[in-house]
C-alpha cells in the first residue's frame, strides 16, 4: 500500500494530540486529586458517585436537624429542670407555712417569697431560644403564651376554699397544644419540645388525668392560703390537701423532663448512626474519585516520554523527502 505525505502526516499528529490528551488529563488528575474529571472517564463510577453524594447530601441534612433537635431539647429539658427546682422550694415553703408556731406575719413572709417563684415560673413558661421563638408556646412560637389574667376572681373574704382554676385562671395560656417537630431520620419525625399546655396547665396525677388546676392556679392558691392580706381562711387542713397537690405538680414535671431526657437521648443514638452512615459514604465516595497517584505519577512519566519520542520521530519523518536520498 503507498503511503502519501499526508496520510503520514495526519496519522503523526493524530499521535501527538492524543497523547497530548492523555498528558493533560494526567495533569488535571494530578493536580484535583479527582479519577474522574468527567463522566466520559468512567460512566459507571460517575453515576454511583452522583447517587452517593445525593444520598449523602440528605444524611447531611439529617445531622443537622439531629444537632438542632438536640439543641432544641436540651434547652427545653434545662428549664423544666428549672421549673422543678422552683417547685421543690415552694413545697419546702408550704412545708414551713404549716408549721404551728408561725403567726400571721411570718406566714407574710412565706407568701412573698412564693409570690418571687410565682414569677419565676411564669419567667421560665416564657423562655425564648436564641431565636427569639417561645419553647412552651406550641406552634404560635413568635407570641408570648403566658400571661397573668386581669380578669381572674380572687377568693372572697373568709373563704375556705381555693379560688383559682381551670375556668378561673390566675395565669392564661395563648399557644396551642401544637409542638415543633424536626425530621431526624429518613422514618422518625421527633417532637423537640412540648407545649405550654401539656406542661403548665394541664397538670397530670399519677394516673394521668388532668387535675383541674395550672400549676400557676396551684401556686397561686397556696399564696392566698398563707398570706393574711389575701382575706383566706388559712387551716390546717387546707394546706395539705395543697401541699398533695404541689407535689403532683413536682411529679408531673418530673415525668416530662423524663419524657425531653428520653427523646434527646434518643438524638443521640441517631446522631452517632448517622456519623457512621457518612463515614461510609466518605469511603465509597473515596473509592469513587480519588487519585491513585503512584499509578496517576507513573501513567503522567510514560505519557510524556512517549510524547516526546513521537514529536521526534514526528519531526524526522516529516522531513524525509526524494531528494533527500539522492
Amino acid at each position: 500500500m503507498r503511503v502519501s505525505t499526508s496520510m503520514m502526516y495526519n496519522s503523526g499528529l493524530r499521535g501527538i494530540l492524543n497523547l497530548q490528551s492523555e498528558l493533560y488529563k494526567a495533569q488535571n488528575q494530578l493536580s484535583t486529586g479527582r479519577r474522574i474529571l468527567t463522566p466520559a472517564d468512567d460512566p459507571i463510577g460517575a453515576s454511583e458517585a452522583l447517587e452517593v453524594s445525593q444520598s449523602q447530601g440528605v444524611n447531611k441534612q439529617f445531622i443537622n436537624n439531629q444537632s438542632d433537635a438536640a439543641v432544641q431539647l436540651t434547652l427545653a429539658e434545662s428549664i423544666v429542670g428549672s421549673v422543678g427546682d422552683t417547685l421543690i422550694r415552694v413545697a419546702e415553703l408550704a412545708t414551713q407555712a404549716g408549721n404551728q408556731m408561725y403567726d400571721a406575719a411570718q406566714r407574710g413572709m412565706v407568701a412573698a417569697e412564693l409570690k418571687l417563684h410565682l414569677q419565676t415560673l411564669v419567667g421560665l413558661a416564657n423562655t425564648q431560644d436564641g431565636t427569639g421563638l417561645h419553647i412552651f408556646a406550641g406552634t404560635k412560637a413568635r407570641e408570648e403564651p403566658f400571661a397573668v389574667n386581669p380578669a381572674a376572681t380572687p377568693p372572697a373574704t373568709g373563704a375556705t376554699v381555693p379560688a383559682y382554676g381551670l375556668s378561673n385562671t390566675h395565669v392564661t395560656y395563648s399557644g396551642d397544644a401544637g409542638v415543633p417537630t424536626l425530621q431526624v431520620s429518613a422514618s422518625k419525625t421527633m417532637a423537640v419540645s412540648e407545649s405550654g399546655m401539656e406542661v403548665f396547665m394541664q397538670v397530670r396525677d399519677a394516673q394521668g388525668n388532668v387535675v383541674g388546676q395550672s400549676m400557676f392556679d396551684t401556686v397561686k392558691n397556696l399564696i392566698d392560703l398563707v398570706d393574711p392580706s389575701s382575706g383566706m381562711t388559712f387551716t390546717t387542713a387546707e394546706l395539705d390537701q395543697m401541699k398533695t397537690k404541689v407535689q403532683a405538680t413536682i411529679d408531673h414535671v418530673a415525668n416530662v423532663r423524663a419524657t425531653l431526657g428520653a427523646r434527646l437521648n434518643a438524638v443521640d443514638g441517631l446522631k452517632t448512626t448517622a456519623s457512621d452512615i457518612n463515614y461510609l459514604y466518605d469511603v465509597r465516595l473515596s473509592e469513587l474519585q480519588d487519585l491513585d497517584y503512584a499509578e496517576a505519577i507513573s501513567r503522567y512519566t510514560r505519557y510524556q516520554t512517549q510524547l516526546e519520542a513521537t514529536q521526534l520521530t514526528f519531526k524526522q519523518t516529516s522531513q524525509l523527502s526524494l531528494f533527500s536520498i539522492l
